[in-house]
């Protein structure tokens, strides 16, 4: 019979699905009466919820008990009708606890282990991504040293070359020691050159004096003037400033080369710190345009955009502009752009704050896991057909900074609700590209996923990813935000991050914009027909920066940044407030304006 064996000798034989149940079995027929584990309900936990009962039947609370045991965890364990009650049976009750109490463990453990080998398997794809982008970047800086030594120092020997054969022909006239002079002059004039290379592979000022002594020795060595101003601030890593010295040098080389004829050939250089090293070139180009700029740069630009910078080119009234970025330490994107979002660190320090309050309890690993991915880089999910998307695209995506997932068509309700999950390597994405039609299934599952995943099947992988890269902390502190409202239930009733959630969710105005932006750029919505493509503008759709959003040149300064940004509040104000506003279109301008409002003290330069 059942009653002769111990609980030990059920956990040995009942399978793992069964074994709360069997261990319950056991006990009731050990006491002769009822048995049943019960565990707190989770919308109520003042209730129980029964797991299992022994003899089996419905339950819709506790069984009235003539005896129970706490069930470590927060369950319990309870007898009710005993027959036999005595040293025995008190013993096998504390027994058969202790071993649901195990098994709760077992599974929690499972679980835990489920949970973990599929972020080892999304961070196993990043790491993947990361060597890529790391081999790619390493093959350009290999292609600039082979131009870099071809283009001067076998130009030099060929000419070396070709003076030795005329020193031969001239023995015989008597010239020698005039000949002899002329070539010891091309030696050194080649030997200076090869220095010269050298210099731009490794300067010798740069680990001493720093990135802009370095430039400064190389502008020396140019035929047009340079003029530097402006401060790069305390030392960075020395990663850091070779990065950012020899994207900097690349435009140097170009502007005030001898390649570009101007009537003006001076080249201002200007440089700044805020979360990353600045340098902004400007110089009259004559008629070249930005396109021209970007195809000469093109490799200098994939390098800076490997080690996380930014290179932009503009031409305005035959001036170019020319600003290169890099941020001033080894980090993924979404920290280093989320160091400057004051929303982004609010949500760090929530998570952190429940990190703590889990304590080591089995709440922690949901809170860790949305640590981890709250500074993760974008993921851009690309839908095509069996012969995927082109690698290039997927490429350049990559490079700037945000993790490419690659899904297979059809784009159907199960395609989209493995990009929405939050574990799985196709999973958690932000955004996704469809090459494909999607199905409304697909369509639908995306809206009414409780995070934000925008669609797009017109813009290109660059563009999208350029989108993600720029509203990166905002992204992260949205998903973050949802995805703690879940883990709240775990926290005490009092926990004041309850009420902190909220509060920071309702003053998020990045938010706000953010979904808003996302709505207007849908196409498949009503909102502010006729202007939404200046709404768009304002909320950040051609970039965050104010000058971006107010349509204004890059060289804008302070004062129309503030002109253009009352004048767009004022705007906004007054579409408000027109009779044909609907009321939706109202709340709209509501956040049109506050955004304009806060441009107007957001235009400083570094």
């Amino acid at each position: 019979m059942r009653k002769n064996r111990r609980a030990h000798d059920v956990v040995a034989s009942a399978p793992r699905e069964r074994l709360a149940g069997a261990l319950v079995d056991q006990l009731a027929d050990l006491v002769g009466g009822q048995a049943a584990y019960c565990v707190p309900a989770a919308d109520r936990p003042e209730h129980f919820d029964v797991v299992a009962a022994s003899p089996a039947q419905e339950h819709t609370g506790p069984v009235e008990e003539s005896a129970r045991e706490p069930v470590r965890g927060g369950g319990v364990l309870l007898v009710a009708g005993a027959r036999r009650w005595g040293a025995k049976e008190q013993a096998a009750l504390r027994d058969t606890a202790g071993w649901l109490a195990v098994t709760t463990d077992v599974d929690r453990l499972r679980e835990d282990h489920a949970r973990a080998e599929e972020r080892f398997r999304a961070l196993r794809g990043e790491v993947t991504a990361a060597r890529e982008r790391l081999a790619h970047v390493r093959d350009l800086e290999r292609r600039r040293l082979v131009r870099a030594i071809t283009t001067s120092t076998l130009r030099d020997l060929d000419e070396l070359r070709r003076r030795l054969r005329g020193f031969g022909e001239h023995l015989a006239e008597g010239g020698e020691m005039a000949r002899i002079t002329e070539l010891g002059t091309a030696v050194d004039d080649m030997l200076e050159d090869f220095r010269t290379v050298v210099r731009g592979v490794y300067p010798a000022m740069l680990p001493d004096k720093g990135p802009r002594a370095a430039l400064e020795e190389l502008a020396a060595t140019l035929p047009h003037p340079v003029r530097f101003s402006g401060d790069l601030g305390r030392r960075v890593g020395w990663q850091i400033e070779s990065g950012f010295y020899h994207g900097v040098a690349a435009v140097l080389n170009l502007l005030a080369g001898e390649g570009i004829n101007r009537e003006n050939p001076a080249v201002e250089v200007g440089f700044g710190r805020d979360e990353a090293l600045f340098a902004r070139l400007r110089t009259p180009i004559g008629e070249l345009s930005a396109a021209d700029l970007r195809a000469a740069l093109h490799q200098d630009a994939e390098r800076l955009a490997v080690l996380g910078g930014a290179m932009e080119c503009s031409v305005t009234g035959g001036v170019a502009v020319v600003s290169v970025r890099l941020a001033d330490r080894t980090t993924t994107t979404t920290t280093s752009r989320g160091e400057a979002s004051a929303l982004f660190q609010l949500v760090t320090d929530l998570v952190k704050q429940g990190q703590e309050a889990a304590g080591t309890g089995p709440a922690r690993a949901g809170w860790d896991a949305v640590a981890a991915r709250l500074v993760q880089p974008p993921r851009l999910a690309v839908v095509s057909d069996a012969g995927g998307p082109d690698s290039s695209e997927v490429d350049s995506a990559s490079l700037l900074g945000v993790t490419v997932v690659l899904a297979d068509g059809p784009a159907d309700r199960a395609l989209a609700e493995e990009v929405v999950a939050d574990d799985g390597p196709r999973g958690s994405v932000d955004a996704v590209l469809c090459r494909v039609p999607p199905t409304s299934g697909f369509r639908a599952a995306l809206r009414s996923d409780r995070h934000r995943v925008e669609l797009s099947e017109t813009a290109s992988a660059d563009e999208l990813a350029r989108r993600l890269i720029t509203w990166a902390p905002v992204i992260a502190a949205r998903r973050a935000i949802v995805s703690v409202r879940e883990l709240l239930p775990g926290l005490p009733a009092d926990h004041s991050l309850r009420w902190s959630v909220d509060r920071i969710a309702a003053e998020a105005h990045e938010i706000t914009e953010l979904d808003l932006l996302d709505e207007l750029l849908g196409g498949e919505t009503r909102l502010l027909r006729g202007v939404s493509e200046d709404a768009a503008r304002l909320l950040g759709a051609e970039g965050t920066d104010p000058r971006s959003r107010l349509g204004l040149e890059p060289e804008a300064n302070d004062e129309q940044v503030r002109v253009a940004a009352q004048r767009a509040a004022e705007r906004w104000r007054a579409h408000a407030v027109r009779p044909v506003t609907g009321g939706r279109d109202a709340s709209v301008c509501e956040v049109l304006v506050r955004t304009a409002e806060g441009l107007l003290s957001a235009g400083r330069r570094p």
